[in-house]
């Protein structure tokens, strides 16, 4: 089964090439490679690098996700929850298509707004992370990985349910400015910190209870 999804992951490589190849000669010799929050482009770059990017760095990330289970000292607790491991594996390469896509379009297609296309995505992403990052178990390549989330595993699937909820907000945040469109910079600003801040505050006052 790990294999046959293995094989899955390098055939989303392999439709990426198929779309680079297909895409290249329409575009031209400069193309952007970063929008700003406005959805104008302010970096531009040249066509090759720009399309070339998306596969290899889609093919390093399925290699280096197939070993990273071997090499981590909790690897024992992967099996606990492999389903989730592959669901994130899947959509952060699915993510990196996705964003091929999109990139060649708004560059063929300037006229429509970039920002609206990857909030919906995000907010996709953060929804299917919602269900299932609540499910990892300890480990030191995935999750909130702090000292007292690795040395308290009460602390770690109870740090891991908030996060999951923080997800869920952040996801209706996201779909709220694809479709609005309104302040989009403060809005990206209180996403993130629920996703990134918040379940460290409250691990850490997890720990603070505990230890008490």
């Amino acid at each position: 089964m790990k294999n046959k999804l293995l094989i899955y992951k390098l055939l989303i490589v392999l439709f990426m090439i198929v779309i680079w190849v297909y895409v290249y000669p329409m575009l031209p010799d400069i193309v952007p490679i970063h929008w700003g929050f406005d959805g104008k482009p302010d970096n531009m770059w040249s066509k090759l690098i720009n399309v070339i990017t998306f596969p290899i760095i889609a093919f390093i990330l399925v290699i280096l996700f197939a070993f990273l289970p071997k090499l981590d000292p909790k690897k024992e607790n992967y099996d606990k929850f492999w389903k989730t491991w592959e669901v994130f594996q899947f959509s952060i390469i699915w993510l990196m298509l996705y964003v091929q896509i999109i990139t060649s379009f708004v560059t063929l297609n300037p006229e429509y707004n970039i920002s609206r296309f990857m909030l919906f995505w995000i907010w996709i992403l953060f929804v299917i992370l919602w269900n299932y990052m609540w499910k990892i178990r300890q480990n030191y390549f995935v999750g909130i990985k702090l000292p007292w989330t690795l040395a308290n595993e009460e602390n770690w699937n109870k740090t891991h349910r908030f996060w999951g909820k923080m997800f869920m907000l952040a996801g209706v945040l996201f779909i709220l400015n694809a479709i609005f469109l309104w302040q989009v910079v403060g809005v990206f600003i209180i996403a993130i910190s629920l996703v990134l801040i918040a379940p460290i505050v409250y691990s850490y006052l997890i720990f603070r209870k505990m230890r008490k």
